[in-house]
């Protein structure tokens, strides 16, 4: 599975993004007990699934954009259902990668717009689960996950102690814009008064350099973020944290977008733009070092196309 598109990489670095920080993943089908009862699983007061019209692009709603915008009424989401399962449970893209490797090509492929309603408002977890419950509704979606030894791309500060120039500790409160096009493909107005996006901003400067920002994200989240909009060699292993830094950061990141990470810090290129490798050591301030860890393994048992609404 590649994900080559903008649009798709988008939708999934929105997924990466939205993530919430140190929220351990649930099992798709939970064993019921014997002996105690268990509460039904949260569910949407409506759904609705159905195919996209051809030509379709992903769509992203403000909740899966930043993780504070309230979450209520009638929302719409757009894309395959493999990401739809990745948000749903928290996948890493190299996790998805290996996950929906050998799932036919609708599942990868072939986008979906679902519409859902929520009572009242509801939190990002409270979301999810409800997605869980329409992945095995309407999907008849099984899994089931295990956790081994393999190998991590691991997130190290390059000097102890040191954060790089463009990593900002996130100031509590700060205002912020969600709308899509201004966060998405879509340079600031110079004319216009900025302000910060929330969630994500993702777009092209002069010269094909690629602008990413993101807010309110811890420094491990921001990088797996990078691996979400296809960033070269960030999607093949899982990235682990070893800094030890739980704060949340505002963080811009601007590099050349053909580059691809490596664990060595190679010369500039001939035009002077910085590589993936150089814009994390020089803006960051991290290096990702090669080694073993905890590798989260997601086995699909059983995916179905979606029963009619």
């Amino acid at each position: 599975m590649t994900v080559k598109d903008t649009t798709g990489a988008l939708l999934l670095a929105a997924f990466a993004v939205s993530s919430l920080h140190g929220q351990a993943p649930q099992s798709a089908q939970p064993k019921q007990d014997a002996t105690f009862a268990t509460a039904a699983p949260l569910a949407f007061e409506a759904v609705s699934v159905k195919p996209a019209p051809p030509g379709s692009l992903p769509y992203v709603p403000a909740f899966m954009r930043n993780r504070s915008a309230p979450i209520y009424g009638l929302q719409t989401m757009a894309g395959p259902v493999w990401l739809t399962i990745s948000y749903a449970y928290q996948l890493q893209i190299s996790e998805a990668k290996a996950a929906f490797q050998k799932q036919p090509s609708w599942v990868k492929n072939r986008i979906y717009r679902e519409t859902f309603q929520v009572k009242g408002v509801v939190t990002s977890e409270q979301v999810r689960e409800m997605i869980r419950t329409m992945l095995a509704d309407r999907f008849r979606l099984q899994m089931h996950e295990f956790t081994k030894e393999g190998a991590v791309n691991r997130v190290m500060l390059t000097r102890p102690g040191v954060l790089g120039p463009n990593l900002k500790p996130h100031p509590e409160g700060a205002a912020c814009s969600t709308q899509a096009d201004a966060s998405v493909g879509k340079a600031p107005d110079a004319s216009t008064p900025s302000a910060p996006n929330c969630g994500f901003s993702y777009y092209y400067l002069p010269g094909g350099i690629l602008h990413v920002g993101l807010t309110d994200k811890t420094l491990v989240d921001a990088v797996r973020a990078l691996a979400g909009i296809g960033v070269g060699g960030l999607d093949t292993k899982p990235i682990a944290d070893g800094t030890g830094l739980t704060d949340k950061y505002d963080v811009v990141l601007e590099f050349r977008p053909d580059s691809r990470v490596t664990t060595t810090d190679p010369d500039a290129d001939d035009n002077g733009a910085p590589t993936l490798t150089q814009a994390l050591s020089q803006q960051l301030g991290v290096r990702l070092e090669s080694g073993t860890g905890p590798v989260r393994i997601v086995i699909i048992d059983h995916l179905e196309e979606p029963t009619p609404d």
